[in-house]
């Protein structure tokens, strides 16, 4: 299992590269994905996610539009300098 900023790293890298965004990809559970996303958007490191949780419990992440934040882009140099 992939620690969490292993995971948002490698989310990162997709937008970077405009390689699609998804649970399916990440291999995440439609709440873990959700989960990750909002916290993406929460600190600013993307923009243009769309996250909506039905009453019966059902979440829909959409990504159209998807794009890194310079927040995003610092992450990512960070990650690869190894100073995180």
């Amino acid at each position: 299992m992939m620690e969490e900023k292993e995971k948002i790293y490698a989310i990162l890298k997709r937008i970077e590269s405009d390689q699609p965004v998804n649970q399916e990809v990440m291999e995440l559970e439609a709440e873990a994905f959700a989960d990750i996303m909002e916290e993406l958007t929460d600190s600013r490191m993307v923009e243009n996610i769309k996250i909506s949780r039905s009453g019966s419990g059902a979440v829909t992440v959409t990504t159209a539009g998807i794009k890194l934040t310079r927040r995003g882009l610092d992450f990512i140099l960070l990650k690869e300098s190894g100073r995180i």
